[in-house]
């Protein structure tokens, strides 16, 4: 039986904010404990890994850091897109109406956003995440998290994020059950280190990803399997027809392998 997720208040926090953080734990399965004024060091020594519930949401904190939910690097690429810009992983998903996606890898969020902006509203954007604190904090940013420009923010409420493995979810899916599959196995290994990833990569669940897996993707989708890396040399031996999107100028690309019809 796994550890259950605890979540606590920061020290400060007034009676609304305890009821709050008290009904959002049990929403999202955790189990809540109260503050009583213990410190940070106390509550290390008596769990191995908590949550504190603020007023901007739920942070995680580590020897490293704090990390609470943030867009990360898809303000930027939402930015672009409003200027008529491009982006990779939007070529690499080909379609914009009517599309299933699946994000096997969600971490922050920030890829599953990007594409939920750009999909109309017909759309349906799921996402697995397998680390049960990072989980509950983007979850907690896909559901409560409100950006100052209205579409982005319903582009956050049309992801559906489910916590558990990735293997074990695309198993238990009827073949063709999604239009498009994504894999980021690059999310617990980033190009350098960050003040984004350095608070979180403790608790990352990714590892790499498997032929095996991805022989499943490509009978759970209808149309292409979405893999993001830098040497696809093992991958092109696999399948000789992938089609890459981005890499010229930028550090890392992504991968499309077409499923049969």
């Amino acid at each position: 039986m796994s550890t259950p997720v605890i979540v606590t208040t920061s020290l400060k926090a007034g009676t609304a904010l305890i009821r709050e953080g008290g009904t959002w734990a049990r929403s999202v399965g955790a189990r809540f404990e109260p503050r009583r004024g213990r410190s940070i060091q106390e509550l290390r020594r008596i769990y191995e890994s908590f949550l504190i519930y603020t007023t901007r949401g739920p942070e995680i904190h580590t020897d490293t850091g704090v990390h609470r939910f943030h867009l990360s690097m898809a303000e930027l690429r939402i930015q672009k897109l409003r200027a008529g810009g491009t982006d990779h992983l939007l070529d690499a998903v080909g379609m914009r109406r009517g599309v299933h996606f699946l994000d096997c890898t969600c971490g922050f969020g920030a890829d599953a956003a990007t594409v939920s902006f750009y999909l109309d509203d017909k759309s349906r954007i799921d996402a697995v995440e397998g680390s049960p604190l990072l989980g509950r904090v983007t979850q907690w940013g896909l559901t409560r998290y409100i950006h100052e420009r209205d579409d982005v923010s319903a582009a956050l409420r049309r992801i559906n994020l489910y916590l558990g493995d990735y293997e074990t979810y695309l198993r238990s899916l009827a073949d063709k059950a999604y239009d498009i599959i994504y894999f980021d196995p690059m999310f617990d290994r980033p190009i350098a280190e960050s003040c984004s990833f350095a608070p979180v990569r403790a608790v990352m669940e990714h590892g790499g990803l498997s032929a095996d897996t991805v022989k499943t993707a490509l009978l759970k989708a209808k149309k292409r399997v979405i893999i993001k890396g830098r040497d696809f040399g093992g991958l092109k031996a696999a399948y000789p027809h992938l089609r890459l999107c981005g890499g010229k100028y930028s550090r890392v690309a992504y991968a499309v392998l077409e499923c049969e019809p």
